[in-house]
């Protein structure tokens, strides 16, 4: 086997071999969305919007770079359904597209028609349909889009303020906007995708705006956990799960309001989510606890802050210290770097994703010696892959990038 398939065979391996746990590796899961384009030197707006191809041939690169097992929303998954409803979205070379916020899409409930989905057609659906395609072209692996839960999209279309003011002063329409998304946009639109990507088996939401304090647990509760109750009832298809992810904020409650918090997590997770800044503050001994007792998996992970600022040293003992006791249970350990920054120089990101590799292998404990791992610039890790490239990775996105005179 080549190189390259040795290690994308090893991550595989890494997901499946969890039915044995504890004999078992903790999967290593980084979001990096800016990262992707920063170290490929390609142009965001390039990836974005006009290559899927090259989008996928540049996150299995910085994913095998970096010695990830999975890259979590390397999209920019915000934007999708609120660009093919009719939203304004802006596209730059230098930094993430986003939503327009000049003018937000919905204004009031008679902009409510405005939310249907039309068709696969529409927006940079063809774009994501072409990235699935191309990804399980060169991994064998089927990978399905990630898009925003309804509290999030409807915060996107109409301002997340004036969202959260309405849940007092008209949670009528509140209501009724979470409805419309749910049933005019979203069921229609995964029916579509569960149509055209074989293998499609999880609605993979994303809900940053569904995090303490920009909510509350009462608006969770009214409003937030009922629209994906909805959306999973209406769509109605057997064997499709559901994955609602991006919470912060658990430290902030307590009592009560925590623990309904923990559970709305794991109900819509599968697992119990906490990473920095709520990891640190609670104590990763607090987190496995939490997991054994609703025996689900947990997720704990670092602050990018730390892995940027922070020393090697620093860093290491605090990733030491979160998988030795996070993994100390019945339950699978998946650790997560959240949003790593394109400033974070390579020696502290390839130490920090060292540090798991070596504390979350089994047998692994607070005593386990670690090393420095070898610093390859990426310019050389692409150059051995042009001269060894089994994938049959075309390049050609070299020539939009800062790397254009190796190709």
């Amino acid at each position: 086997m080549t190189e390259e398939k040795n290690f994308l065979s090893y991550s595989a391996a890494t997901f499946e071999n969890l039915a044995n746990w504890p004999d078992a590796d903790i999967p290593l899961m980084a979001l990096v969305t800016e990262l992707i384009p920063e170290l490929c030197k390609v142009p965001y707006d390039y990836l974005l919007r006009d290559d899927p191809a090259a989008m996928v041939e540049c996150t299995l690169l910085t994913q095998e770079y970096l010695n990830l097992d999975t890259i979590i929303a390397n999209l920019d998954v915000y934007n999708f359904e609120a660009e093919a409803m009719g939203a304004k979205l802006r596209f730059y070379p230098d930094h993430c597209s986003d939503i327009d916020r000049s003018e937000y899409f919905i204004k009031g409930p008679e902009d409510l028609d405005k939310i249907k989905f039309k068709g696969l057609d529409t927006g940079r659906f063809p774009y994501l349909l072409r990235y699935c395609d191309a990804y399980k072209k060169y991994t064998g692996a089927d990978t399905f889009p990630m898009f925003s839960a309804p509290w999030t999209l409807a915060g996107n279309l109409y301002g997340v303020d004036n969202l959260v003011m309405d849940t007092m002063e008209d949670p009528e329409f509140v209501t009724e906007f979470l409805n419309r998304i749910v049933d005019d946009f979203h069921v229609p639109m995964f029916r579509a995708l569960a149509e055209v990507l074989p293998g499609f088996h999880q609605v993979s939401l994303a809900d940053a705006f569904a995090s303490i304090p920009v909510v509350t647990p009462e608006i969770i509760k009214k409003f937030i956990r009922p629209s994906l109750e909805r959306l999973m009832d209406k769509l109605n298809m057997p064997g499709i799960t559901m994955q609602d992810t991006a919470f912060f904020g658990t430290a902030q409650l307590s009592g009560e309001a925590r623990k309904e918090y923990e559970e709305f997590i794991i109900w819509s997770n599968d697992m119990f989510f906490c990473i920095d800044p709520d990891l640190t503050e609670l104590t990763p001994e607090y987190a496995r606890r939490i997991a054994t007792e609703h025996m689900v998996p947990l997720m704990a992970g670092i602050a990018a802050k730390q892995v940027e600022f922070g020393t090697i040293e620093e860093t290491v003992e605090i990733i030491k210290n979160f998988v030795v006791k996070g993994k100390q249970g019945p339950t699978p350990l998946f650790f997560f770097f959240n949003n790593l920054s394109p400033k974070t120089s390579i020696d502290k990101l390839l130490a920090a994703t060292k540090a798991v590799r070596i504390y979350g292998a089994p047998g692994a404990d607070e005593n386990t010696p670690y090393e420095l791992p070898e610093i390859i610039t990426f310019e050389d890790f692409l150059k051995k892959k042009l001269e060894n490239n089994p994938a049959g990775y075309t390049f050609e996105w070299l020539e939009k990038s800062g790397y254009s005179y190796l190709k």
